[in-house]
């Protein structure tokens, strides 16, 4: 301890490297999201199907991180796809601890190997992670060899800074080189200054011995000295957060840029930054839902964990017990587990892994049942006992509740009579002679079981307790939400229209087609964004209709045109069964002539690529204007997509919606039907529409003009909570009758005037997909909260009225107050830091129709610039002197609040100036 106090003081020189965070996720595991905007550089394997994922993900936007390819200098790995292509003769031997076999660097022939056929197929990377630079030191003692071997090493890092300037390059050690690639390499990167693992197969975890440290050390402060960045690769057991956070600051406090991580490199370790984990997986049994979207855990715990901040993933249970990276260790992304899986035939397997999982902290919550026996030998592990069985009919009374009932009371029957040694909330209960506990939050998470805390009454699920406040006691909120419902302080409108009968005509006018009543009635009407589509198979000559085509594709081409209007597919046949289509397509199955599937198109055998990808290009070369690209793919019929077809929207780069089921209304004004942002089926993520189309407020078009009904929902997604955005979702088919077309006028006009902020559906999109990747971060300098991300979800939410320092915070404009909740405004940076305050600010942008392009702060100065998709409207608190750029139709000015309005400029320069 005072050999490390003394290294402190000697080296807390601090000319610390650019602060940076730096990580390494190079043994094939899958690559988190979040690790793109956890760090500055990112070391990964090339040849990983994970990384290549990642590179080409398209709705990845600004992040943080460069991607540096490792490659492996010194040794040669079996499994990369040039590994047979290096001769016998150039291998000295076998390192046995990694199953790699080490190179001999001295031949010239290795070296002219490496740069011209490895590193060129690496050139999409940022740089370069040079690794096993000294393993040729295992078999080569003699000095001249060792001479040779740096000469060479020497050469190859000197040959690929010329070949590419611009890359990074990172060296593993390579302490014999780094004065002679001075100038050439960027930074030096090394193992085990304090803490590192055993050099066997069984790669123990060990405190480094002082004269190991003090060596190292000393390497290190040469490289520093060289001018070179200098990396610190610590390995402590991820089981002891704790102990790695001290080691990261230790490391930092040295000048060093520190990565702690577990001995695999597999978890997401911690640099400057620690990523404050938000996922929570959610387990289901696939013997009762056979599709994600089913579950009691997407449909009914899902959005209440969203909107608290944390991303909840499904996963089919014995998926999740088999797979090989959550056994290992989870609790580096993950904060909880939510389990319902009835009675699971693995049961024990489950409750050894959940235990596992407990002690690592993670939060658990049991929905219905535990999925194992109610026995002692397992409730031990969790604090509980079974004192009996409540029998169907059986009396009861709540003796007890730390909650308020909320749209039913406890509806009890057949569930077992659990007692926790000790519970934090709870519903208590007694029947007969025994006391027992059907709901309890305790300190390792809680339980529920069936009819505490959702209750079944007929086709309704009813929450007995408000599941935001009991969600919130077991998985705290997150310190700062991520919000997808707002931007600049104004409710977001997006509107979308599915192409359905696009090939009709209006009723009151059958010389008018349906797709011209909507275009001329609506969306030229009202020039805020929509997201338009059509069926291919209806409008195209090869369709239902050739001898429409021709007029059909001439107005879809005048839609596609307009300014306010983003092009979207909705699919070629209209699949109304996506997943038994599927079906059929892969087993090559008849399909039952008496079930309408899809379109009956003439000569058409469903094609999965065919409605994806084929739909998308038809629009594309034949109806997208010069220089306009579709962006949405929107999900037809059953919107119940499998896994493969969401992957391949992905594929093509478009963003996939629909489905959900949100549409509270005075009717049935239950919180049951509201739906989540949407559900992961895989690695891939469906989003839903925000609130449900026409079809269900008509009551499948029995009542025309029912689609006014959409305001009871606009309405109970507000109050108390802002649950949702606007959106304004309906078939081409609302414009074939006088009622329906007017009842969507009526929700237009309602809309408009709530003052909303209107983007088109592939913005909405791309907020929920951040929504998911976002890193919340906490800065292991000052402990302060750090959030990066794409710098296109704009707007955090904390649940609690506060004022925000403008001046002090990062990447924050402003905030404004709604439903006792304080919304912060961002600008497109991605990276924000916020400093709350208990005094107004000199500037805040209260509300804006549009969004934040950029914002600059000077010391008595302010500059910032905002565009929207509609004339611009703002207001701003300010006490300081305000210009604006073009000059405004209308400025009102009350007290410190100015509130501005153009009536054509969509786009806007504002200017303060502050006296202090």
């Amino acid at each position: 301890m005072i050999f490390i106090i003394i290294l402190l003081c000697i080296f807390s020189f601090r000319a610390i490297a650019k602060d940076m965070s730096v990580g390494f996720m190079i043994y094939g595991d899958p690559i988190p999201e979040e690790a793109l905007y956890v760090f500055d550089w990112l070391v990964v394997d090339p040849d990983s199907e994970h990384t290549k994922k990642v590179m080409t993900t398209f709705y990845l936007k600004n992040r943080k991180a460069k991607l540096i390819a490792y490659v492996s200098v010194g040794e040669a790995e079996p499994y990369r796809d040039y590994y047979k292509e290096i001769p016998k003769e150039w291998i000295l031997g076998k390192n046995e601890v990694w199953n790699s076999y080490v190179v001999d660097i001295r031949k010239e022939e290795y070296i002219k190997f490496l740069l011209d056929r490895v590193f060129p197929r690496l050139e999409a990377f940022d740089g370069f992670f040079l690794d096993t630079l000294d393993s040729h030191q295992l078999f080569l003692k003699n000095p001249q060899d060792l001479q040779k071997a740096g000469e060479n090493l020497t050469k190859l890092v000197k040959s690929i800074r010329n070949k590419y300037p611009d890359k990074l390059i990172l060296l593993n050690r390579g302490f014999e080189i780094m004065k002679d690639v001075k100038g050439h390499a960027d930074a030096i990167v090394a193992e085990s200054l304090f803490y590192g693992i055993s050099y066997d197969k069984k790669k123990m975890y060990r405190k480094m011995k002082p004269e190991e440290t003090e060596w190292l050390m000393s390497q290190l402060k040469t490289a520093k000295e060289l001018g070179y960045k200098v990396i610190v690769i610590d390995y402590v057991d991820p089981k002891n957060k704790k102990l790695q956070i001290e080691v990261a600051k230790q490391i930092y406090e040295l000048g060093f840029i520190p990565y702690v991580s577990d001995k695999y490199l597999r978890t997401l370790g911690i640099s400057t930054y620690k990523l404050k984990p938000r996922r929570i997986l959610m387990l289901y049994n696939s013997k009762l839902y056979k599709d994600p979207s089913f579950t009691v855990v997407n449909r009914l715990i899902q959005p209440w964990l969203e909107y608290i901040g944390y991303v909840p993933v499904i996963m089919e249970v014995k998926q999740a017990l088999s797979d090989d990276r959550l056994n290992y260790h989870m609790a580096d992304i993950y904060a909880g587990i939510v389990v319902d899986v009835a009675t699971y035939d693995e049961g024990e397997k489950l409750f050894k892994w959940l235990v596992d999982k407990r002690e690592e902290g993670l939060k658990i919550f049991f929905l219905n049942t535990f999925g194992f026996p109610e026995e002692s030998r397992f409730l031990n592990a969790f604090a509980l006992r079974n004192v009996g069985a409540l029998r169907a009919g059986q009396r009861y009374e709540i003796v007890e509740s730390s909650f308020e009932f909320f749209e039913a009371n406890p509806l009890l029957e057949n569930i077992p009579m659990i007692v926790p040694e000790r519970a934090n909330y709870y519903i208590k209960v007694k029947a007969g002679d025994k006391i027992f506990y059907p709901l309890a939050i305790t300190d390792w998470g809680g339980y529920a079981f069936v009819g505490s805390f959702i209750s079944v009454s007929g086709e309704f699920n009813l929450f007995v307790v408000e599941p935001i406040k009991f969600l919130s006691r077991i998985f705290e909120p997150m310190p700062l939400i991520p919000d997808t419902t707002t931007e600049n302080g104004r409710r977001l409108l997006i509107v979308h229209i599915d192409g359905d009968a696009f090939f009709g005509n209006a009723d009151f006018n059958p010389s008018r087609n349906i797709g011209e009543v909507i275009r001329d009635e609506i969306i030229k009407r009202y020039p805020i964004p929509h997201t338009v589509s059509i069926i291919e198979g209806e409008i195209a000559p090869h369709g239902l209709y050739p001898e429409k085509s021709e007029r059909l594709e001439t107005i879809a081409r005048s839609i596609f045109a307009l300014d306010n209007v983003e092009i979207a597919s909705h699919t070629f046949s209209h699949p109304y069964k996506w997943q038994e289509l599927e079906s059929y397509e892969v087993k090559d199955r008849e399909i039952n002539p008496n079930v309408q599937y899809n379109l009956p198109i003439k000569g058409y055998n469903f094609d999965l690529r065919r409605e994806i990808f084929g739909s998308i290009e038809y629009i594309n070369t034949r109806l997208a204007p010069e220089g306009k690209r579709l962006k949405v793919f929107l999900w037809s019929g059953d919107t119940n997509p499998s896994e493969r077809a969401i992957r391949m929207t992905y594929e093509a780069g478009v963003y996939n919606v629909n489905g959900g089921y949100t549409w509270i209304n005075r009717e049935e004004p239950f919180w049951m039907y509201i739906s989540p942002m949407g559900v992961n089926k895989g690695e891939y993520f469906q989003i839903y529409a925000p609130i449900l189309n026409e079809n269900i407020y008509t009551k499948l078009w029995i009542d025309y003009y029912g689609f006014v009904r959409i305001i009871d929902t606009f309405e109970f997604t507000e109050k108390p909570y802002r649950l949702k955005p606007l959106n304004i979702y309906y078939h081409m088919y609302s414009g074939q009758k006088i009622a329906s077309l007017e009842a969507l006028k009526r929700v237009y006009e309602w809309t408009l005037a709530q003052n909303p902020n209107p983007i088109y559906l592939s913005e909405y999109a791309q907020k929920v997909l951040e929504y998911r990747n976002i890193a919340l971060l906490e800065d292991i300098r000052d402990n302060s909260l750090i959030l990066r991300g794409g710098g296109t979800l704009r707007t955090l939410r904390v649940d609690f009225l506060t004022h925000i320092d403008t001046d002090r915070s990062k990447g924050v404009v402003g905030y404004r107050h709604i439903n006792n909740s304080t919304y912060i405004n961002l600008d497109s940076s991605g990276e924000y830091r916020i400093v709350f305050s208990k005094e107004k600010p000199r500037f805040n942008l209260i509300e804006a129709n549009g969004r934040v392009l950029n914002f600059q702060k000077g010391e008595k100065s302010y500059i910032l610039q905002l565009k929207a998709n509609v004339p611009l409207e703002f207001t701003i608190e300010s006490q300081c002197q305000l210009r604006f750029e073009p000059k405004p139709e209308n400025v009102n000015v009350k007290a410190q609040i100015t509130t501005v309005r153009y009536k054509g400029n969509k786009n806007a320069r504002i200017e303060a100036y502050c006296k202090k």
